[in-house]
């Protein structure tokens, strides 16, 4: 699966990721691996995950940087439009994740997620890139 960071700690090796599929968020925690961790994970970084259903929430596993600095304002765009909409106001209905299933009514802008946009290098920006 893909999807970007919103958050991390790279001091304890976790993040938050938004999934492409627009389900729940799921959650990373690279726990004692941190010293050997594969990738550094950082707000706004486009990653390719393997994620499970856990008891509470999806977890991440296999994290890797496909660019970095993809979509920055992404946390700060989720979190304005939530605040514009109220807290509790649902995005999306699950049933209606589905193209064309019909069902659910969406409340919510959908904020498009394409792992396969390419982005223009930065002066003074390295883009990572594990292919």
């Amino acid at each position: 699966m893909y999807g970007v960071v919103l958050w991390s700690d790279r001091r304890e090796n976790r993040a938050v990721i938004w999934c492409e599929d627009h389900g729940d968020l799921a959650y990373y925690d690279g726990g004692e691996a941190k010293e050997h961790a594969k990738a550094t994970l950082d707000p706004g970084d486009l990653v390719r995950f393997d994620v499970s259903e856990g008891k509470r929430m999806r977890i991440v596993s296999n994290p890797q940087v496909v660019a970095s600095e993809q979509y920055p304002s992404l946390a700060g765009d989720l979190a304005r439009e939530g605040a514009r909409h109220g807290a509790d106001a649902p995005c999306e209905d699950r049933s209606n994740r589905d193209a064309g299933s019909g069902k659910g009514a969406v409340f919510g802008k959908i904020v498009p997620l394409d792992p396969h946009r390419r982005v223009a290098a930065m002066p003074g920006k390295i883009h990572r890139s594990t292919g």
